[in-house]
């Protein structure tokens, strides 16, 4: 009788591990949501969501803030550009490993992106103005090759590279 007690004991552990295993990774039906911090001329920050449809195709949303200055100095003066860029981009993404540990992916989608310069030289004088700067708002396109790490059940780490960050790092909470 014990030996039985053990065996289905075992058992219980094993299948219940195996279900705690599956809910780990990307799932149909389920919302991951996250903060980033990245770089793209300058650092940026910003959060992306997604939600599972199938079982390797989620769709979502990113947001994302950068801003930089190129600084020019010259001889006598100088002057300077400060750039802003805030995105909001709609994707979709493809999930090579759905349901595992790790989440390799590739992301695209289409975005409005709006564009901010101020110019400021040494006496003071400054002017806003995109035409100068050689930026323009409007639609763009957004891409990503990225990872999650899944540490819990509910809990990821997230890296990748594309547009708008060069380079983003975040994490991500699975509802």
């Amino acid at each position: 009788m014990k030996k039985l007690a053990l065996v289905l004991l075992v058992l219980l552990l094993v299948v219940a591990g195996a279900s705690l295993a599956s809910a780990i990774g990307f799932e149909k039906g389920k919302i991951t949501l996250g903060p980033t911090i990245g770089y793209g001329w300058g650092l940026g920050f910003g959060a992306q969501g997604e939600y599972g449809v199938t079982k390797n195709i989620g769709v979502g949303g990113d947001i994302a803030y950068i801003s930089f200055t190129d600084k020019f100095n010259g001889y006598y003066s100088w002057h300077e550009w400060k750039y802003t860029l805030i995105g909001v981009l709609a994707a979709g993404s493809y999930h090579f490993t759905p349901g595992k540990v790790f989440d390799p992916y590739v992301k695209a989608g289409l975005g409005f992106f709006h564009w901010s310069a101020t110019y400021k030289d040494s006496e003071g004088n400054t002017f806003n103005s995109l035409y100068s700067a050689g930026y323009n708002s409007g639609l763009g396109v957004t891409g990503q090759i990225g990872a999650r790490y899944f540490f819990s059940p509910t809990v990821a780490g997230r890296a990748s590279i594309g547009w708008p960050f060069y380079f983003g790092a975040g994490i991500d909470f699975k509802f």
